[in-house]
């Protein structure tokens, strides 16, 4: 199945969608799924930032106000953060928050999320998420994760 093709614009660090000829060019659907769940800002909780900041959020989870499902990540709590074991075992904590609805929805029979300081570059953080769908798996790499915060 196809969805909506993004790339990462190394200028911006930021994922655009992908055109090509002068229309949406079309690319892994899971992949696609994966981006959108980790880099959008899901809503946090009251006592997890400062006082009268913004929680953040897709404005479509209140549509659903029952439901425990939430669209996006909390990483972006961790842009001011300095990179220390309890941040990226943070960082692991919102990737698997994040994709837990690939389980969930039957998307997906396991998901691993390794998180690391990345070996090239002390003021980095690299992820890699490996999603099993019978008996293929997929492996996402997320190199320099901290700069997409």
């Amino acid at each position: 199945m196809s969805d909506i093709a993004l790339f990462f614009n190394e200028t911006f660090k930021e994922y655009d969608p992908s055109i090509r000829n002068g229309d949406l060019a079309l690319g892994e659907d899971l992949e696609s799924a994966v981006i959108i769940s980790l880099f959008t800002w899901g809503r946090c909780q009251a006592d997890e930032t400062e006082e009268n900041a913004s929680r953040y959020g897709w404005w479509g989870d209140k549509i659903e106000t029952d439901s425990v499902d939430g669209m996006g990540s909390k990483l972006y709590l961790l842009k001011r953060q300095k990179i220390t074991e309890e941040t990226i075992q943070k960082a692991r904590e919102y990737i698997e928050q994040a994709l837990k609805w690939l389980l969930s929805d039957d998307v997906a029979e396991e998901v691993t999320v390794s998180v690391e300081r990345s070996a090239a570059s002390n003021d980095r953080i690299d992820a890699v998420i490996v999603i099993r769908r019978g008996d293929k798996r997929k492996t996402l790499r997320f190199n320099d994760l901290w700069s997409f915060l």
